[in-house]
């Protein structure tokens, strides 16, 4: 009996080692590739400064006043 949990901790160890190489290059392979470059939608210029963001409308209040808790 003894044996066989041995046998089964030597198997598990020597996977592991043999897997440890492939994981590392893999973990080297990712780190070193760069991120994607992310592109943002462009504002245009005609826009008001004050449509752009949050502003308060009618609705919204409606609601800040369904919402309020005193």
């Amino acid at each position: 009996m003894k044996m066989a949990s041995h046998d089964a901790k030597r198997r598990i160890f020597l996977s592991a080692a043999a897997c440890a190489p492939v994981v590392a290059v893999a973990a080297l392979i990712t780190r070193t590739q760069s991120a994607p470059e992310v592109l943002l939608p462009e504002v245009s210029a005609d826009k008001t400064a004050g449509s752009v963001g949050y502003h308060e409308t009618e609705h919204i209040r409606k609601y800040y006043r369904s919402a309020a808790y005193f």
